[in-house]
């Protein structure tokens, strides 16, 4: 019968489909796993493994990291939570959104895929914070 025909071609399909979700949702799984050791880092006032993970030069200094990611920081004041929220692969570098409850846009953190370091983002898909 022509559902008898019809059923492995669906199956097959439907499978295909799990795995390309699955594919999709863990594509970026290493870059947002840094940025949650990050935010970890943040949480616990770890400052300095936090700024080791940061793709810093000599321009973004570690005292310009704690204005920015500090106790009292412009992205950390009033932060009781913080999470990554979405993701978006940008050729040699992945797009990680984190969204922190005390600030109304995500943050776009820029993860570059071989060294795995954090910066911020030049593009974003939401308004900067």
């Amino acid at each position: 019968t022509w559902q008898q025909a019809l059923k492995v071609p669906v199956t097959i399909g439907l499978v295909l489909i799990f795995i390309g979700g699955l594919a999709y949702k863990f594509a970026n799984f290493r870059e947002e796993g840094r940025v949650q050791l990050f935010i970890e880092a943040i949480r616990k006032a770890q400052y300095d493994v936090a700024y080791q993970n940061w793709d810093a030069d000599a321009r973004y200094t570690m005292n310009d990291f704690l204005q920015d990611w500090g106790k009292d920081g412009y992205y950390t004041k009033g932060m009781h939570d913080a999470r990554v929220t979405d993701s978006s692969g940008k050729g040699s570098s992945v797009v990680v959104y984190v969204t922190i409850d005390s600030l109304k846009y995500p943050v776009a953190l820029r993860v570059d895929k071989e060294t795995l370091k954090i910066s911020f983002s030049p593009i974003s898909k939401y308004p900067s914070p």
